[in-house]
């Protein structure tokens, strides 16, 4: 799932202040992804007296708040699945990897299988 600035800036300011921790209040003036070991944003806000406050958000804050507004919008996301975030054409993404296991792997085929004899 890609996110624009927008979208990621808007799923920040939900999650913490939901936290009870607010960004500033003001007019984003600087909005940065790092790349790295691990990807981090940094956020530039201009208040209203011109001074600038800049909030650097880790990788995990980052990821919590694109979960929580994916949950928000209801878009369904296995909770056993690896969830990890990532930099795809300069914008946030949010990778779902859903591991398969044995199990999965045997229920998967059985209808299959069973279908095939059928026919």
């Amino acid at each position: 799932m890609m996110y624009n600035d927008q979208e990621v800036v808007a799923a920040l300011a939900s999650f913490y202040r939901k936290l009870g921790r607010p960004l500033t209040v003001g007019q984003i003036s600087r909005y940065v992804i790092h790349e790295g070991a691990r990807i981090s944003v940094t956020l530039a806000v201009e208040t209203i007296d011109g001074e600038i406050v800049e909030h650097e958000i880790s990788e995990a804050d980052l990821a919590a708040a694109v979960i929580m507004q994916a949950i928000g919008a209801k878009i369904p996301l296995p909770a056993e699945a690896e969830k990890k975030i990532t930099v795809v054409e300069d914008q946030v993404t949010l990778v779902i990897h859903k591991r398969r296991n044995k199990s999965d792997a045997g229920r998967l085929a059985g209808p299959r299988a069973r279908a095939a004899a059928k026919a």
